[in-house]
Order: structure tokens, then sequence, then C-alpha cells
């Protein structure tokens, strides 16, 4: 390969031993490898080891981008806090896929044919994008919608589905889910109209519920959890019982949202962004109009001012004219302009065009000032 590529692979759940570095550095020799973490880029050649294996045996973040226009992002979650059944309504071959790695679930994210600006080398990423494993952990699979409606956008879903299942808060974006929504360039106009209607949505993770579902958890499995919080397996708990608050019966979040039809959003953000860009075409021709208004204005003040010394003017032209040099040409025509606009104005152009000639035959082996005076179009 000789185009730029990014990878950067994270470890959550548990540091790298040295024998997984040592295996890790026989993938590169050139890569930065610590006890959390493998990052490398390449400029000529290629990773010499595939992601989801790597990810599988030692990783649980990975984001990688090429300036072939591709990014991908992928998440590892451990199959006994995750149920790959829910990843199943949002998945897509081309955009989302999850393959189970052992006693994990990886969850892979790809984008491609994308507008990649080429001052970003993808060092950035990973520390926008690593919360939405906690989220995905926590219950929240609003970045499985957000994959999924990427999908649709890349026209993987056909126009007849039904639209994936809906979690609330697409009306209210984090930033790491603004931050994912930006990695992949979801279109706004698509984002808009899957999240209208998620307004009477309202947050099932407030302290309130959090705090009503604590205290209905019977003593028992309270105590459990606090022996597992003294004994040191409590690194997930709070992730756990944040999913369990969600997930609760009675912990719903509002109405369920109804699913649409995939031709339907499509067109509804069709529309959308056509309406937004006559308001912005709007927006746009009134600025020019002020601009030209405001332009004008001030062309007439100029011109007041220009009256009262316009044989000093002619004589500014001819100093600007003999300094020879192309910013003192380009003041010289505009001046030259002005004072074209000034006999226009008072019925004088008797009086301009003889006095342009004369200068035009004074400096008429000057051939870059006389190709501005032509361009400009002011008489010969």
């Amino acid at each position: 390969m000789s185009a730029y590529q990014y990878y950067e692979f994270q470890a959550v759940d548990r540091p790298l031993i040295a024998e997984d570095q040592a295996a890790l550095r026989a993938i590169s020799t050139r890569a930065r490898i610590t006890a959390a973490s493998f990052t490398n880029h390449y400029e000529w050649g290629d990773l010499k080891a595939d992601p989801a294996e790597m990810m599988g045996r030692w990783f649980d973040l990975h984001v990688s981008m090429a300036h072939w226009y591709t990014r991908s992002f992928m998440v590892r979650l451990p199959r006994r806090l995750f149920d790959a059944e829910r990843i199943r309504p949002y998945a897509c071959d081309g955009t989302l896929r999850a393959e189970r790695k052992g006693d994990g679930l990886v969850l892979a994210f790809t984008a491609d044919e994308l507008e990649i600006d080429g001052a970003d080398d993808g060092s950035g990423w990973m520390a926008a994008l690593a919360p939405l494993r906690a989220q995905l952990l926590e219950g929240d699979l609003r970045c499985l919608y957000l994959g999924w409606l990427l999908a649709v956008q890349r026209g993987e879903v056909g126009e007849d589905d039904a639209e994936a299942p809906r979690p609330p808060g697409l009306s209210r974006l984090d930033g790491a889910l603004r931050a994912f929504v930006e990695y992949v360039r979801l279109d706004q106009d698509l984002l808009a109209v899957a999240a209208e209607g998620d307004e009477q949505t309202t947050d099932p993770l407030t302290d309130e519920a959090l705090g009503a579902f604590i205290q209905a958890l019977p003593v028992a499995e309270k105590d459990a959890l606090l022996t597992r919080l003294a004994r040191g397996d409590g690194a997930t708990l709070p992730g756990e019982l944040r999913r369990c608050c969600r997930e609760a019966p009675g912990g719903a979040s509002g109405p369920a949202l109804p699913a649409r039809r995939v031709g339907d959003l499509l067109s509804a953000a069709e529309a959308r962004a056509e309406e937004r860009r006559r308001r912005e075409a709007e927006r746009a021709a009134a600025e020019r109009a002020r601009r030209e208004r405001a332009e004008a204005e001030a062309r007439l003040r100029r011109l007041d001012v220009l009256a009262a010394r316009v044989d000093a003017a002619w004589l500014e032209v001819e100093d600007r004219i003999e300094a020879k040099r192309a910013a003192e040409y380009e003041q010289a025509v505009n001046l030259l302009l002005d004072l074209k606009a000034l006999a226009e104005r008072d019925g004088r152009d008797e009086d301009f065009r003889p006095r342009m000639a004369r200068l035009r035959a004074r400096h008429s082996r000057k051939g870059t000032l006389i190709d501005r005076l032509d361009r400009a179009g002011l008489p010969g």
C-alpha cells in the first residue's frame, strides 16, 4: 500500500503483559506499544495482522483510517455483560458487523467513500470515541442505531424495510456520540429526521431513577453486589447497575417511538435538506444584498470626498504608476475607476476621457499597466 494509514488499539479491561507486548512487537517493529495500547501509522506498507483478530486477543477499542477515504471503529464487549442478540436489528454487513471472539463480541463499524481532511492524522479519534464502549455496556444502544442509520445513508438497507428500534436520547447526543457522527460523516439531515419525536422521551438514568432502582433491589442481591465490590471484582459494577436500571420493568424512558419505513426516512431527509438549502440560499442572497448596499453607500461617500480633490487624485495616480509595483498599479487602477464613476455621476465624462487617453499614451510601454487598464474597462 502507498497511502497514509493510521491504526490505534486500546486495552481497557486488562493490561498487556510482557508476552503480549512481545507478540505485538513481532507484528510491527516501529509501533508505539505500551501496557494499554498499540499505535502505528504507515506511509508505505500495511498492518501485518487482522485488526479483528488483534481485538479478539488483546484489545477492547480500535480506530483506523486510511486516506483512500475509509474509517473504522471497533469495540470489544465481554459476552457475559452484553447480549449479542441486541445487535441483530442494527447489523449490516458493510457498515456494522458483530463477530464472536473467545469470550468477547467484537463490533466493527466501517465508513468509506469519505471526504477526509488530509491534515487529519487520526490520532485524536480514540479519545473522542472511547466512551462509547462504556455506554454500550450500560445498555445505551444509540451508537448502534447511528451505525444502522449510516447503513441507510449508504443504501445498504431496503427502502421498504422497517426502521431499527429507536433508543431514547437521539435528540440529546453527548460528546462521544457527536464525535461518532462526525467520524463516519453521518448526514445531519438524516440524523435530524431520525431524531424527530425523541423530544418526548426522557433520560432513563436520572439520579432519581437510579436511586429508586437501587432502593428496590432485594437485600440479598445488594449483599452480593457489595461482596463483589469488596473482593475487588467491582470494576464493571457501575455499568452493570446502570444497564439493569435502564432495562428494568417500569424504567421506560417515555412512550415507545413507532418504527418508520426506511424510504420515508430518506424522503424526509431529502426534503429537509432541500428546505435547508433554500433557507441558506435566502440568507446568502440577503447577505449579498446587504453587502452590496453597504459597498454602494461607501462608494458614494468616497466619491463625495474625491470630488473635492480631483486634480490631486490624478497626480496620485501618476505617483503610484511611477512606483512600478504591482500593488501600486492596483491602487492606481482603483482610483481611476473612482474618477471615472465620479465623472459619470457629475456629467463630466468629456473631461475624464481626454485625461485618461493622455495617461495611457504617456505609459503605453508599461505593458502590465496597460493590461490592467484594459481589464478594468478604462477607456483608451
